[in-house]
């Protein structure tokens, strides 16, 4: 028998310390607003994280592919998320939305916003990516190929991500944070 990739054990004990550590903050941290800034920082740190762990030998090699996938992901994360998480800040004003910030309303899942899916969107990036990952390095034993594939998809990802995060840590929170 032989033996696992060791990159993949460290991946893998990151991916179960991210998805304790946004169960925890569940129960750890009553407001949702605060919550979701650490759930979604969380996310962005597991993802460079795991990314880097796994492919910093090749960061060179993938950089035409990642850089293209992290602005898509940056344009599709700030049309999509940003744009209607600051349509709701007009529509009912900032109170109002700080409040009802981890709220879905029905119009929101009827439409697909990003936000109305950030937990399950937070949980299955981290599971997609571990399991592109492991296939990566374990099954294909580290073909160049999906190695690019990999960090393209965990790029898009993260571009995803940082205009959210940028929409989060830029709103005034007041006593709350």
């Amino acid at each position: 028998m032989t033996s696992l990739n060791p990159t993949v054990i460290v991946v893998v004990a990151i991916l179960a310390l991210f998805l304790i550590s946004i169960t925890v903050s569940k129960y750890a941290i009553h407001d949702n607003f605060t919550r979701t800034r650490f759930v979604m920082s969380a996310l962005f740190a597991f993802i460079v994280a795991t990314l880097t762990i796994s492919f910093w030998r090749f960061a060179f090699m993938t950089l035409p592919y990642t850089i293209p996938a992290m602005l898509a992901g940056i344009l599709l994360g700030y049309l999509i998320g940003v744009r209607t998480e600051q349509q709701k800040i007009v529509t009912n004003g900032i109170e109002h939305y700080m409040e009802r910030f981890a709220h879905i309303e029905h119009k929101d899942v009827k439409n697909l916003t990003w936000w109305s899916v950030i937990n399950f969107y937070s949980i299955m990036c981290g599971l997609v990516l571990i399991n592109l990952i492991g296939f990566t390095n374990v099954i294909l034993q580290g073909s160049p190929g999906f190695i690019i594939g990999t960090s393209v998809v965990g790029a898009a990802f993260i571009g995803s991500i940082l205009p959210y995060l940028y929409h989060l840590w830029t709103l005034p929170c007041g006593e709350r944070c």
